[in-house]
């Protein structure tokens, strides 16, 4: 996945049980890009604000939302600080990434950022 643009803060990876242990908490199956990207850095944030969820605070995060009454069948990766939230679909191949206003977490309002999560990591979240 690396280089990371404008990173600021990185932690260590996560492990397969931590991944685990919040896929079994949150009963859902984590888009395997999502977890690959957990299993090199379980969550940073960059200058621009933008913040990747860790097993730290995805399900916590992902409750403050209320993902599961009004995504549902995503789950929240992030945040831009700003009141937009980062949803990918709970599919094992999703790879989309799709921004959606906290006020309104209709999926159907969403928009595609991204159709590759690492691709867009990779860049710098470049519109």
């Amino acid at each position: 996945m690396s280089p990371l643009h404008n990173i600021f803060t990185a932690n260590p990876p996560a492990n397969e049980h931590e991944i685990l242990l919040i896929e079994q908490t949150m009963a859902i199956h984590l888009p395997q890009e999502y977890k690959n990207v957990l299993k090199e850095s379980n969550g940073f944030s960059f200058t621009n604000g933008v913040f990747i969820y860790g097993t730290e605070e995805i399900m916590e995060r992902n409750e403050t939302w209320e993902v599961k009454e009004y995504a549902k069948g995503y789950v929240a990766i992030g945040d831009d600080g700003g009141g937009m939230v980062f949803l990918m679909a709970l599919e094992k191949e999703a790879c989309q990434v799709f921004v959606v206003d906290v006020g309104d977490m209709n999926p159907q309002h969403a928009i595609l950022v991204s159709s590759h999560l690492n691709k867009w990591l990779q860049e710098g979240f470049l519109d």
